[in-house]
């Protein structure tokens, strides 16, 4: 049978008028009694009632919590609500318990079955019929027992737009009011969505076991989230990270700190890219980075969010190993022989046993860097981030954001997200502080602090952050000069020099070490050639102002040059006439750049900004220049 209507939508008076009349004639057609229901009335045995209910328990869950907010709107001594499947059988029924026997005499009560062939024109029948809602009043029923009632139903709808059921309200005809009928049919609706929303959560989760064992062995925290933001599942790995294993079923806030935005992630999913956030769990912050997806069905609805997270610990180790920071040298990949360099060596060994602050002091090349990686391999945090800084090739202004982070919005220029410093990034870690003796003055004031309270605070923010990073420094300064200058800062100093180590440049360590490393170079770079007799006297005598860096640089230039795999003395590029000349040309030149800048601060009124511009340099370089050379600006002013 045709419905004259758009399935679910409440009919006009006419429409309603002209549905009823033929209802009553088929009523009669069935020999439906008009005086009284039929005694005959097909009805349910308890187990086949317990079975139809078992078949429909997601609908009956979902219809009852329904019931119980309609009652929130109506009272339940004057009104029954009841709920039958799409055959017709009452599968629940309540309201106060006068009403409830009243409408059990005529019944009205679960298990039996209401259609037009069973009871005539009644709401449940008419609405099962023509599959949209109808409101009854009086003479509108069949049956004489029904007058005196009124009675509105609305359809409900499951997939594919199946008839599921009929949602009915019914009361004394005093009561009724077309607002009952809009009421009941929003409720049905409201069930519709609900039901929808349950089986593309239950199609989520299908999908979700499909892959599951992919999603399990996933290396990365996943988290999905339902449109009540509700814990849909939480993946192996994000259980380790989180420590918390029971937080399905359980809503996000669990997770404080976290503020998501269905609707925002569906409209604006890009800004929901590498979020930071520290989460507090169960009196535990759990700092992590976050991507958050929106789930949507064919048709874009909304089913949820899927949550990619990282604690920030592995995300600073996958980098390390990425950007090539990850520290490879230990003590025993350090080459040489000699006393200076064995006692430099077994104090760094020393050093790895403790957590104590190392000062690395050492010509430029000499491995400071090489002996700081070593250090931290060798001792309690060798599995956690090793973060190299260069302080002095960092104009100072960046240096403080390098070190401690900056927020969103801290200053012109900022990223959107902000950025962790280095000293986060080492935390439960190392960081070295290369080139320490160029750190401006101001930042060493900044680092005494951190040396001294083991907390930082990112550029902008409000709060301060506890970092455990085991300080390694390093310079090529003497600092001890430095500080009697008053260019360094004595209690800094005494922070940094708890552990003391004093890498000896090459030209100490003598001719076995430094045969010994070129072979080393040789064997790394080229292991099929060999290095004559000439050439490796030549390295012997030369002075190597650039120390170990210079020499496998030498090294590296020889082989490229060698023809028939012999490191000849020709292909070094060196001399040790000209390494005496060199000695003597670089204090000259050294002399003249001094003077020279001397002249132009002298002549700018030790203007940095115009004397950088008359040099033809930058003004870091500058300032590195006037700290190298020991001025000071205030004696141009």
């Amino acid at each position: 049978m045709e419905p004259v209507n758009s399935i679910g939508i409440i009919p006009t008076s006419e429409q309603m008028r002209k549905e009823i009349r033929a209802s009553h004639e088929r009523s009669r057609k069935y020999r439906i009694s008009a005086d009284r229901r039929n005694e005959n009335q097909e009805r349910l045995s308890a187990a086949e009632l317990e079975a139809r209910c078992a078949a429909q328990q997601d609908l009956l869950e979902v219809v009852i919590s329904h019931i119980d907010e309609f009652y929130g709107l109506l009272s339940p001594d004057d009104f029954i609500i009841a709920f039958a499947d799409s055959d017709g059988y009452i599968l629940k029924v309540d309201g106060g318990s006068t009403v409830k026997e009243l409408f059990a005499e005529g019944n009205c009560a679960v298990g039996y079955r209401w259609t037009e062939r069973d009871v005539g024109t009644s709401a449940i029948s008419l609405c099962l019929a023509m599959r949209f809602p109808v409101q009854l009043n009086e003479e509108d029923h069949y049956c004489r027992q029904a007058h005196g009632f009124t009675s509105s139903a609305a359809p409900i709808f499951g997939k594919n737009k199946e008839l599921a059921g009929v949602l009915v309200v019914s009361g004394t005809s005093r009561l009724v009011h077309s607002h009952t009928l809009i009421m009941i049919t929003m409720a049905a609706r409201s069930v519709e969505k609900q039901m929808r929303l349950l089986r593309r959560n239950r199609e989520m989760s299908l999908y979700t076991g499909f892959l599951n064992r992919v999603i399990e062995s996933a290396e990365t925290g996943l988290l999905t989230l339902d449109t009540d933001k509700r814990i849909w599942k939480t993946n192996r790995k994000g259980k380790i990270i989180l420590k918390q294993n029971d937080l399905e079923g359980k809503p996000v806030s669990v997770l404080r700190g976290l503020d998501l935005d269905l609707r925002e992630i569906h409209r604006n999913p890009e800004a929901w890219k590498e979020r930071e956030v520290r989460l507090q769990v169960d009196n535990r912050e759990v700092h992590c980075y976050y991507s958050a997806k929106p789930v949507v069905s064919e048709s874009d609805e909304l089913l949820g969010a899927v949550m990619v997270f990282e604690e920030f610990n592995d995300l600073r180790k996958l980098a390390d190993r990425i950007s090539g920071t990850e520290p490879i040298f230990t003590f025993d990949l350090l080459v040489g022989r000699s006393k200076a360099f064995r006692e430099a060596v077994e104090l760094g060994v020393r050093a790895a046993g403790s957590s104590s602050t190392v000062l690395l002091l050492g010509e430029t090349g000499t491995g400071k860097e090489l002996f700081a990686q070593a250090i931290h391999k060798g001792g309690r945090r060798a599995g956690q981030s090793f973060v190299p800084l260069n302080c002095g090739a960092i104009p100072g202004e960046l240096l403080e954001s390098e070190l401690f982070g900056y927020v969103d919005g801290a200053f012109t220029g900022a990223s959107r997200k902000g950025r962790p410093g280095k000293f986060e990034l080492a935390d439960g870690g190392t960081i070295l502080l290369d080139e320490i003796g160029d750190m401006p003055h101001d930042m060493q004031v900044k680092l005494l602090r951190v040396l001294q309270t083991g907390e930082v605070q990112r550029i902008g923010a409000q709060r301060v952050i506890h970092t455990n990073a085991r300080v390694i420094a390093a310079t090529h300064v003497d600092l001890y000069q430095q500080v009697a200058l008053n260019r360094f800062r004595k209690d800094l100093f005494y922070r940094l020099n708890i552990i003391e180590i004093i890498i000896p440049p090459l030209r100490e360590r003598g001719g076995e070490d430094i045969e010994l490393l070129a072979r080393h170079f040789v064997s790394r770079y080229g292991p099929e050639n060999r290095i004559s007799p000439d050439a490796m006297a030549l390295m012997k005598e030369y002075h190597w102002p650039g120390n170990v860096r210079e020499l496998e640089n030498c090294v590296q230039r020889a082989i490229h040059l060698s023809n028939d795999g012999e490191i000849l003395a020709s292909h070094l590029g060196i001399s040790a006439a000209r390494d005496a000349r060199r000695t003597v040309d670089t204090g000259t030149i050294r002399e003249m750049e001094r003077k020279l800048i001397g002249n132009t601060m002298s002549r700018n009124e030790g203007n940095m900004a115009k004397s950088s511009r008359d040099l033809g340099i930058s003004r870091a370089t500058l300032y590195r220049k006037v700290k190298e050379y020991g001025m000071d600006c205030e004696d141009f002013r």
